[in-house]
Order: C-alpha cells, then sequence, then structure tokens
C-alpha cells in the first residue's frame, strides 16, 4: 500500500535542527574554553621536570663516582680512570643543563675543585670529599626546590581551570535544559496525542482512528500506525492458527514418548494425557481432558492409586506396582514443575517411566548373591579349617611353603570378610560399603600383598616386577583388608590372561596430590565394546572377547571399582599398544609431617 505524504506540512527536521544548533554552539564554545584551559594548565612543560631531574641524576653520578675514587678496595668492578671519566662527563652535562638560580655557581664551584683534586687523584683528600659532598647536597636541593615550585604552580592553574570550566558548563547545562524541555515539550504533545488514542482504540482487525497530524513526520507516523494496525489483525489470525498447529506438534511429540505422560494446569485440570497414561488408566481421552485430575469420573483401580501417587509434593522420584494390559508393571512416578523463565509457574508435569526390567535385574542380583552366600559357606569353612591345620603344621614346611601357608591363613581371613561385606552389601546397594580406614605406607603394604603372587606368576612362567617409584613412603588411608581384595582381583587376572614370558607390573607412586597403583600386562587387552560396560554388575560378555569360558565377567571388576571408589579414589583402564592393558587405582595422597 503506497501512503501519499502532503508536502505543506513543517517537517519536525528543522526545529529539532534549530533546537540543536543552539545547544552545539553553546557546547562548542565550552569545547574551546577547556581545550585553552587544558592548554594553559598543560604549559608546565615537561621538559622543565626532565632538566630539573636529570640534573639530579648527575649529581647522584658524581657523588658515586667520588665515592669510588675515594674508596678504591669498594669499587673493584671498574678502574680508577672509568670512574674519572664517569665524573667528567657527568661534570660536563650538569654544566650545560642549569635552569635554577644559583645552579651555575654550584657547578662552577665543582669544577673548580675539581681541577684541583685532578691532579692528586687517585690520591682524594678527606677535605676535598667533605666540600663536594655539601656542593652536590646543594645542587640536588636547589632542582629539587625547583621541581616542587613548578609543581605547585601547575596545580595552582589547574585549580582555577577546574573552578573556570565547572562555572561554565554549569551555566550551559541550564541553558541546555531550558532549550531541551521546550524541544521535548513540541515533540511529546503530538506523541501523546496518539499514544491516549491507541490506548482507548478499537479491538484489532478495526479502523484506528489517530488526531490530525501537525507536522510531515508525524503524518508519516499516523499512516504507518494505522497500516502497522491493519497487519496486526492479521498477524492474531495467524498466530491463532500457528499456535493450534504447534499444540498439535507438541502433542504428537509427547505421544511419541515411551514413558506416560500427563499435564495439569494450575487449577489442576488436565491439560495432556498421552496415549501411554490413558492406556495406565483405562480411560479414552474424553473422559480426562479438560477435567480436574482428583474427579475423573472412573473407577479404575489405577486411577485410584495414581491420584494419591501423583501430586505436586510428591518426592522426585515414586515407584508404585500397576497391572496394565493384564501384567504387572513397575512404573516409576516422576514429578516437574512447569514454569516460565521468570519463574511464573504453569502447571505440572507427571511421567511414569517402566521399571519393571530394572526391578527384575535387581531381583535376578539378589537371588544370584543368596545362591553365592549359600555355596560359600561350606567351601570357605573347609578352607579355613585346612589353613589352621596347615599353619599347626609350619614346622615341616620348607620356608617356600611356610610363607604359601601363612599367605593362605590370611587370605582365608580376608575372603571371609570380604564375602560377608560383599553378600551383605550386594543384599542392599554396592555404594553403601563401609570401609575401617587406617594410615599406611601404601608402598610397603603392596610389597606384601604382592609376595604370593610373585610365586604364582613363577608357577606360571610369568614374570613378575614390583616397583616403588616417588617418594620413599607414599602415605594413604586406606581399608587393609577391602583394598588388597581390589588389587589382588586385578593382579590375578592380569597374570591368568598372560602367556608364559610375559611381563606383569605393579607399580605405585605419588603425583598430581594422588596415589597410584598400576598393574599392566602384555596380555591379548580388552575390546571397546567391552570396556564400555566391563564394570557393570554381571555383564555377560562374548567369551572371545571376554577373556573367559563363559564370557561372564561376574562382580570381581565391578566390586573392585566400588572398593577403589568407596576409598574416595578412582579405578581407570588403559589400553597397551601394541597389546596390553593397565589398570590404574588413584587414592586421595596423605601427606605426612614429621
Amino acid at each position: 500500500m503506497v501512503v501519499r505524504i502532503p508536502v505543506s506540512l513543517p517537517p519536525l527536521r528543522h526545529k529539532i535542527l534549530r533546537s540543536f544548533s543552539v545547544l552545539i554552539a553553546l557546547y562548542a564554545v565550552l569545547g574551546v574554553f577547556m581545550t585553552a584551559a587544558v592548554f594553559l594548565a598543560s604549559g608546565t612543560s615537561p621538559k622543565l621536570l626532565h632538566v630539573n631531574y636529570d640534573s639530579i641524576a648527575a649529581a647522584q653520578q658524581l657523588h658515586v663516582a667520588w665515592q669510588a675514587l675515594e674508596n678504591p678496595k669498594g669499587a673493584k668492578d671498574k678502574p680508577a680512570q672509568d670512574w674519572i671519566n664517569q665524573f667528567e662527563r657527568a661534570l660536563t652535562f650538569a654544566e650545560g643543563n642549569v635552569t635554577e638560580p644559583g645552579e651555575r655557581d654550584l657547578t662552577k664551584d665543582i669544577r673548580s675543585l675539581w681541577v684541583a683534586a685532578k691532579p692528586r687523584l687517585p690520591a682524594v683528600l678527606p677535605n676535598d670529599s667533605v666540600k663536594l659532598y655539601e656542593l652536590l647536597e646543594r645542587l640536588v636541593a636547589v632542582n629539587e626546590s625547583g621541581m616542587f615550585r613548578l609543581a605547585e604552580d601547575a596545580t595552582t592553574l589547574g585549580h582555577r581551570v577546574f573552578l573556570a570550566s565547572l562555572l561554565f558548563f554549569f551555566v550551559t547545562l541550564g541553558l541546555a535544559l531550558l532549550l531541551a524541555d521546550g524541544l521535548a515539550a513540541r515533540l511529546a504533545r503530538p506523541l501523546k496525542e496518539i499514544a491516549e488514542a491507541l490506548r482507548e482504540g478499537p479491538s484489532l482487525g478495526r479502523r484506528l482512528k489517530l488526531p490530525e497530524p501537525s507536522s510531515l513526520e508525524v503524518r508519516i507516523l499516523t499512516n504507518e500506525l494505522t497500516a502497522l494496525w491493519q497487519r496486526l489483525g492479521q498477524f492474531q489470525k495467524l498466530n491463532l492458527e500457528e499456535l493450534e498447529a504447534q499444540r498439535e506438534r507438541l502433542e504428537t511429540i509427547l505421544a511419541s514418548v515411551e514413558d506416560a505422560i500427563l499435564v495439569l494446569d494450575n487449577q489442576g485440570q488436565v491439560l495432556h494425557c498421552s496415549d501411554g497414561m490413558l492406556k495406565v488408566l483405562g480411560v479414552r481421552a474424553e473422559q480426562v481432558l479438560g477435567l480436574a485430575w482428583t474427579d475423573l469420573s472412573t473407577n479404575s483401580a489405577n486411577y485410584l492409586i495414581l491420584r494419591g501417587l501423583l501430586y505436586a509434593e510428591m518426592p522426585p522420584e515414586n515407584s508404585v506396582e500397576l497391572t496394565v494390559a493384564g501384567k504387572n508393571h513397575v512404573l516409576a512416578g516422576r514429578h516437574r514443575s512447569i514454569a516460565t523463565g521468570a519463574g511464573q509457574k504453569l502447571g505440572e508435569l507427571y511421567l511414569l517411566h517402566d521399571i519393571t526390567e530394572v526391578k527384575q535385574r535387581e531381583r535376578l542380583r539378589n537371588e544370584f548373591i543368596g545362591v553365592l552366600s549359600h555355596e560359600l559357606k561350606t567351601p570357605l569353612q573347609s578352607l579355613g579349617t585346612a589353613s589352621e591345620l596347615l599353619s599347626d603344621r609350619k614346622a615341616e614346611l620348607t620356608e617356600d611353603t611356610r610363607m604359601l601357608a601363612d599367605t593362605i591363613h590370611e587370605d582365608v581371613a580376608r575372603i571371609r570378610a570380604v564375602a560377608n561385606d560383599f553378600i551383605q552389601v550386594g543384599l542392599v546397594d554396592l555404594h553403601s560399603l563401609q570401609l575401617k580406614l587406617e594410615k599406611k605406607p601404601l608402598n610397603h603394604v603392596l610389597k606384601e600383598w604382592a609376595k604370593p603372587f610373585q610365586i604364582l606368576a613363577q608357577d606360571k612362567g610369568v614374570k613378575f616386577e614390583f616397583i616403588s617409584l616417588g617418594s620413599e613412603t607414599i602415605w594413604a588411608n586406606i581399608d587393609v583388608v577391602k583394598l588388597p581384595w581390589a588389587v589382588s582381583n586385578l593382579l590375578a587376572n592380569a597374570i591368568r590372561i598372560s602367556e608364559p614370558g610375559a611381563m606383569v607390573t605393579l607399580s605405585v607412586t605419588d603425583r598430581a596430590e594422588l596415589a597410584q597403583i598400576e598393574i599392566r600386562d602384555e596380555g591379548p587387552g580388552i575390546p571397546a565394546a567391552v570396556q564400555q560396560r566391563m564394570f557393570e554388575p554381571y555383564y555377560q560378555a562374548p567369551a572371545s572377547e571376554a577373556g573367559t569360558s563363559n564370557g561372564f565377567l561376574g562382580l570381581g571388576l565391578t566390586i573392585a571399582k566400588e572398593v577403589v571408589e568407596a576409598h574416595e579414589g578412582q579405578l581407570e583402564y588403559f589400553e597397551r599398544k601394541p597389546r596390553g592393558s593397565v589398570f590404574r587405582i588413584s587414592l586421595p595422597y596423605l601427606v605426612v609431617y614429621s
């Protein structure tokens, strides 16, 4: 739509230009005045201050050179001739750098004293030293006085310029405010009339009545506002259609979510109920949408249960067992409040997530641990009895066999404690592991724990090496029953998968405020697919990849990881090139002050 604008109306540009011309003129005068004032205030040339400073520096050089000539033993870094040359140069510079009254006489006196004393050098008379130091002090004082005087003059001039500028600024500011107020009144009047017309205007889609303009710009503004009003009416219609389309898209997206979804507004009415939730409730959409959630017309058992489960103050997660389509399902309920970016609450969102499979895995785990507990009791009791009998007959054994007997006896006791702990923990939660921490020299106890594995490796033809790096003693807070289990598990695995002649290394060091234990082997390594899940309990990997006969990794790595993390540490796996594995245990390093 082309709008023709009559040119007879006076443009606002002329009015604004005249008013601002006056303001510009006022501040142009202020700018000229401020520039002149700054120029005057900076009239104290820095060169004058620099000249005084140079004279003081020359006096200091004279002082240093004379002291060196007076005391040659204390100034052996230069020969006497160099100090004489320095004195001569500094004196020549001071004679040519005279700026203050009396400064020339002082340099003449210094020159006279120097001429008289120079033939006797390097010998220096005490009277000459006293007189020279006095002249140098006076020379420094004269130049310092000159610098202070220049600074005071500059400060006084700056104060005067500041006061004059401040007075001129306030005067011009008052005039500018008066001019701006008059200009604002002329500009605001037509805009105020337009604003009142808009506030009292008709609804969108109807013609907007605006006051007659008094200038060309206001005419353009009223024409554009009229056209904009018409476009807003069109946009409102389009927005309603777009909102309806977005609502349909949102419902489609929510319908694709596997969780059962329920959305309530602030009054507790149902805004959305996904197909999954309708299936759980056993109702149709028209029986739910737009109705109060707490007063639906259904006697469904699931609805009665969920009505007590899903409420605004419910815990972050709450589970319930329901019968859906003739099958029992365990559903976890979650709640989130829906709010705008400004924090205004819009409603409540409830989700039901099917955790039936998770609960089934937990049940299987508990059954497995129950079986494990039952099966471990008898062999552990027999093994304990055998180890005690073997310990009673240590005198009949060889030295190596006695060490093995001691190791068996200690390990049986440890296995009993660990088995009891892990069976109890497995029935509840691996993360509830309780430790009895003691301050121990980690590198020393590791060496003792490694002894039976040295014999195990020797029997299998595998090379075994223990290395302690870093500090002489590496202290850490550890559970001496549970941490050895994690280390033993990793060492046993490394030796088991190693070929004869391969090397297994157990090392300990302290770095980056951590005590680190590493078990390295030269075995086949662990495939990437298995690495991602090897710490999961009861993970079943392909036998060819897991390195076991049936591919079942069991609880070994899981418990080792939990033991390390219970120590506030971390268990990590790294691949070795071209082959092999590295398991690294990182524990908080304990600093011990002697």
